[in-house]
């Protein structure tokens, strides 16, 4: 009975120094491209086929495969419409869960809490303010260090102004983002 005993006690400690947890902190730089991205102002105006860069990176706490963490991207959108040829620039600050499967695959979802654009345009200077939104996300993970990502994002911004005069509220934005991110877990 002894040695069944210790026998147990033996296997339980391996088990437990064996599996210890693998949480790390994680950072993860991203570089991407935006494509089709879109903004509709509450007037009726819509703009369609905006491309262009973006850059930020995820800051976070990775555990089994599980991801948490802040999420910031900033792009530069070149809105070639019809009827405007403007860049406009949009930061925003988001919070992220993801799952990270053991074969070549993650996927993420984020809640986006600040976002902030602007413009300068013929008419003067756009400034959209109180942005919020969502983004989802899959990436592939199958090559070494780095994931190729493809992200959508909408939301919207309560009001925008121009020249610093409030005109108008309710922009909303779609845009879809394919990018590269280096995960790093430390």
């Amino acid at each position: 009975m002894k040695k069944i005993i210790q026998l147990t006690l033996l296997v339980t400690l391996a088990f437990v120094f064996t599996t210890e947890s693998k949480a790390a902190l994680l950072i993860e730089p991203v570089v991407g491209y935006n494509i089709g991205s879109k903004f509709d102002f509450e007037s009726g105006e819509n703009y369609t086929g905006g491309r262009g860069t973006a850059f930020g990176g995820r800051l976070g706490y990775q555990n089994l495969g599980l991801q948490l963490g802040l999420d910031y991207l900033n792009s530069s959108i070149n809105m070639d419409d019809a009827d405007i040829n403007e860049n406009v620039s949009l930061s925003e600050w988001g919070g992220f869960v993801g799952f990270e499967f053991p074969v070549l695959l993650r996927v993420y979802a984020g809640y986006i809490f600040s976002a902030t654009g602007g413009a300068d345009s013929d008419a003067g200077k756009v400034d959209l303010i109180e942005g919020s939104g969502t983004k989802l996300g899959v990436g592939f993970t199958g090559l070494p260090l780095i994931d190729i990502n493809v992200e959508y994002r909408t939301g919207s911004f309560g009001n925008f102004e121009l020249d610093g005069v409030k005109v108008g509220k309710e922009v909303n934005y779609q845009s879809i983002m394919l990018g590269l991110s280096l995960p790093f877990t430390i």
